[in-house]
C-alpha cells in the first residue's frame, strides 16, 4: 500500500517530475481533456507559483516521485488543497490518502478543493474522505473549459449526514 512511499517536501528541482505526474494523471482520468499548458509550462508554474506560495509534499518510491499534494490558505476559501495528483501506476495504493493527511496535519480537517466534475474516481476518493459538494460551475471560468466542483469538508469525518452548502456558480 502507500506505506512503501516516502513523503517529503518538494523543491523546485522536482517541478519537472511533478508536471509529468500532473499531466499523466489527468490524461488517464480525463480522456480527451484539453490541456492548455505544456509540461515545461506546468513545471514553471509549479515552481514559481504553487511551490513559491504554498506547501508541496511529494511521495517517492525508491527516490522516484509518484505523487504530490499542494496546499495552503486561499484568501477567499481558507484552508485548501490546490493540487493532489498521483501517477496512474500508483493509484489505489493509499498514497493519495497519505498525501491528503499531510494537508490535514498542516491545516486541520476543515479543507476545500476543486475537482473536474467528470473525474469520477477523484470525486469518489474525496467523498470517501468526508468532502461534500459545496458549489459547482459550468466550466466557463476554468482554463480547460470543464465543469468543476468545489468540495468542502467541515470537520474531516467521512460519515457526516449534513450538507456543506447550497450549489452555486464559481467565479474563478
Amino acid at each position: 500500500m502507500g506505506g512503501q512511499a516516502a513523503i517529503g517536501a518538494a523543491g523546485d528541482a522536482d517541478a519537472p517530475a511533478l508536471a509529468r505526474i500532473f499531466l499523466a494523471a489527468r490524461a488517464a482520468a480525463l480522456p480527451g481533456l484539453r490541456e492548455v499548458h505544456s509540461a515545461e509550462e506546468v513545471a514553471a508554474w509549479l515552481a514559481s507559483a504553487l511551490m513559491a506560495r504554498q506547501r508541496v509534499r511529494m511521495a517517492t518510491v525508491a527516490g522516484v516521485p509518484v505523487g504530490y499534494v499542494g496546499f495552503g490558505l486561499d484568501a477567499a476559501r481558507g484552508p485548501m488543497v490546490f493540487h493532489l495528483y498521483i501517477a496512474p501506476g500508483w493509484w489505489r495504493r493509499g498514497i493519495g490518502t497519505r498525501l491528503l493527511t499531510e494537508a490535514e496535519a498542516a491545516l486541520g480537517p476543515r479543507l476545500s478543493l476543486f475537482c473536474i466534475k467528470r473525474n469520477t474516481a477523484a470525486r469518489a476518493f474525496y467523498e470517501r474522505h468526508g468532502f461534500r459538494v459545496a458549489a459547482t460551475s459550468d466550466g466557463a471560468g476554468t482554463e480547460e473549459g470543464e465543469p468543476d466542483i468545489l468540495f468542502a469538508r467541515d470537520d474531516g469525518s467521512p460519515d457526516r449526514d449534513d450538507k456543506v452548502g447550497a450549489t452555486d456558480e464559481r467565479n474563478a
